[in-house]
């Protein structure tokens, strides 16, 4: 009985583990000991100094993990240690689970990507382009778009949807239609198709396929999703991607049992002195209330789940979602998207030599595709960036981010629980973590 009772445990651990992309040894992988014990030391010496609370640094290279470390606390207030299988809240690093999520709607000819948005949403017909805003009489000024959004548009952020209070043309009537951005009261009543329905009200910010404006459009993509499917958009994602990727601890509302394991998210005033981030911290930094506290994620029936913020998650099963990239669209067994899809995502949509503000995306040396941005170069440009070309990354509000390099068959991550992201950290882990390639 006594040995039985050993074996079921050590299945059970068996099984847990098995979740977890394989370890490697990091010198047979390609890195070299000297740029990893760097990567360590800034890691190390960024949770001493308190610089931030706590971060767990992630490498995958060859389909092994490499790297893997935590440092600092998951919760200053009761000095919890960081933990690997800490849960953090992904916020824009669900934008790609997203985008893959409606992939596979467009690979099962559901549309394609000139079907305007308005046959699938019907509220998007006849939209309105924002010319300006009339303070004294508190209205918007518009005019009748001349392009329809098409579903290429809404992968790639050229829409004109924007995320309502960023846009400073209009601000005051986007927020005093309640919809402030992608994260509404954690007790709200409302379903994503009213939320959506809400959106569609709102005129955009600039004419469909001829700018680029970050906003709501992958929120938009999870209502497409529910209707073309019939499924809830959060069930969509349990059963066509976290499930057959194996992606046991990634959630839509966090579980009792998992309640534990959340990080907590934490802001600063300019002294330094960090606080737990609050709904009117959120106020405070962002210039508008939107829930963003913790209980947002506490309530597992909440029929919310948008598909620009709301995934909770950990480096091992992000480590996996980006690996069946790597793999062309496959893990364990497990078909996700097709090669040709893969490919699709990560070539460029335009020229960057064209200099269109279209092509430039975010950066000016990069596109937004699907949830992702990809890097792209023009050649001059590139023999003077560490990163590959073709590279794609993206990160999430609360200091998650990651990156997926195809030429170094390499995953990086960086997962911290401090907002707004600390750009200059992010970046010295990204050139660290390449600085330790060997060969």
């Amino acid at each position: 009985m006594k040995h039985t009772l050993l074996l079921f445990v050590a299945l059970i651990s068996f099984g847990s583990l098995a979740q977890n992309l394989p370890a490697g040894d990091p010198v047979h992988l390609g890195l070299s000991k000297e740029g990893l014990a760097r990567v360590d030391a800034f890691l190390a010496k960024e949770s001493e100094n308190q610089h931030i609370p706590g971060s767990i640094g992630m490498i995958v290279r060859h389909g092994k993990v490499a790297y893997k470390k935590a440092f600092g606390k998951a919760n200053l207030e009761t000095g919890e240690a960081m933990r690997t299988d800490h849960l953090f809240r992904m916020a824009s690093m669900t934008k790609i689970i997203t985008g893959v999520a409606g992939l596979k709607l467009f690979e099962r000819g559901l549309f394609t990507m000139d079907t305007p948005l308005e046959t699938i949403l019907p509220e998007f017909a006849n939209m309105q382009i924002l010319v300006g805003y009339d303070t004294l009489k508190h209205q918007f000024i518009t005019r009748p778009a001349k392009n329809k959004i098409l579903m290429k548009h809404v992968f790639t952020h050229t829409s004109g949807i924007a995320y309502p209070p960023f846009s400073s043309l209009g601000r005051e009537g986007y927020l005093n239609a309640g919809i402030t951005i992608a994260f509404p009261k954690g007790d709200t009543k409302l379903t994503i198709a009213e939320i959506i329905r809400g959106v569609a009200k709102l005129p955009l910010v600039h004419e469909p396929g001829e700018s680029w404006t970050y906003g709501m459009n992958l929120e938009v993509l999870g209502r497409v999703i529910e209707v073309l499917d019939g499924r809830t958009f959060a069930d969509f994602l349990r059963q066509e991607i976290f499930t057959p990727l194996k992606m046991t601890r990634t959630f839509v509302g966090v579980t009792p049992n998992e309640w534990k394991n959340m990080s907590q998210v934490y802001t600063q005033d300019k002294s330094g002195k960090k606080s737990v981030y609050t709904d009117e911290a959120g106020k405070r930094l962002l210039g508008f209330s939107a829930d963003m506290s913790m209980d947002y994620y506490k309530n597992t029936n909440t029929p919310l789940a948008m598909g620009g913020t709301d995934v909770v998650s950990n480096v091992d099963d992000y480590a996996r979602f980006f690996q069946m990239f790597l793999n062309y669209g496959e893990l364990d067994g497990a078909r996700i998207l097709s090669k040709k899809t893969i490919e699709m995502i990560e070539k460029p949509l335009f020229d960057v030599a064209t200099n269109d503000g279209v092509a430039k995306g975010v950066t000016g040396r990069s596109q937004f595709k699907a949830g992702v941005t990809v890097y792209v170069y023009p050649e001059e440009q590139a023999k003077f960036e560490t990163i590959s070309a073709g590279t794609y990354f993206w990160k999430g509000y609360f200091g998650t981010q990651f990156w997926v390099d195809r030429k170094e068959d390499m995953i990086g991550m960086v997962f911290l629980q401090i907002a707004p992201e600390p750009t200059r950290f992010n970046e010295k882990f990204r050139h660290l973590a390449w600085g330790s390639i060997a060969k």
